[in-house]
């Protein structure tokens, strides 16, 4: 299972910004983004405190490479924002679920049951939008195949090359929308098994390095208060 097909989750941006080779995508372009793209993000935003906060956050913090790459993923960011904001919510269902069962010693099965099954319409989301995502990809490779068919400061060797190039791009997208509508259902399941065992890992890993913390000072005491041997 590649994640980064996932989850995780960039903007068809003008000429002009293109021109901005040295500068990565940012909070504005991140906002244009959603303008194009998610637009009822940001009437959600407008009507709701928390939401806007979230996404003031998401902005002032966003920073990634002004690449192809780097484009499409923040079109996927934008895209699955919601999507984020409820695994986020089924992440913090889970741990305070795992600290209750922790404290009562009950069974995990219906938890671990309970949230897989949960995730798996988030998963689909992801996946639809997932696929949304790869054609957008093809159609700005198109896009930039028409300009470079007109581009006059290119050689005729030049354009051809770069259409080769671009046209290879969208082969390779083609495949992997493909590769994600072969069995699709077993896929989506999957990528939830797979979040659900990442956010057990999580948990796994905080609850220990909080024993270790609480055990750290305990340890600490003991020494201290150990008589100094007569000499």
């Amino acid at each position: 299972m590649n994640k980064s097909v996932w989850m995780i989750a960039a903007l068809a941006l003008t000429a002009s910004l293109y021109a901005q080779e040295n500068k990565n995508l940012d909070g504005q372009d991140l906002l244009a983004a959603f303008e194009q793209y998610n637009p009822a993000a940001l009437e959600k935003a407008r009507q709701n405190e928390t939401y806007s906060g979230i996404l003031e956050k998401l902005t002032a913090a966003y920073d990634a490479p002004r690449t192809d790459a780097g484009e499409i993923e923040m079109i996927a960011v934008v895209m699955n924002f919601d999507n984020s904001i409820r695994l986020e919510i089924l992440r913090q269902a889970y741990n305070e679920g795992r600290t209750l069962q922790t404290m009562t010693g009950t069974p995990l099965d219906a938890l671990e049951k309970g949230t897989q099954d949960n995730l798996i319409p988030v998963v689909q989301s992801v996946f639809k939008n997932t696929l949304a995502v790869k054609k957008i990809q093809i159609k700005r490779y198109k896009s930039r195949i028409k300009t470079t068919q007109k581009d006059a400061s290119l050689s005729t060797a030049e354009k051809e090359q770069q259409i080769a190039d671009l046209k290879s791009q969208i082969k390779n997208v083609k495949k992997e929308i493909k590769t994600l509508k072969t069995n699709s259902k077993q896929q989506i399941q999957d990528a939830a098994a797979v979040y659900l065992v990442e956010m057990r890992s999580a948990y796994d890993t905080a609850l220990s390095q909080a024993q270790q913390a609480q055990q750290s000072p305990a340890r600490d005491v003991k020494a201290n208060n150990k008589k100094p041997v007569a000499k």
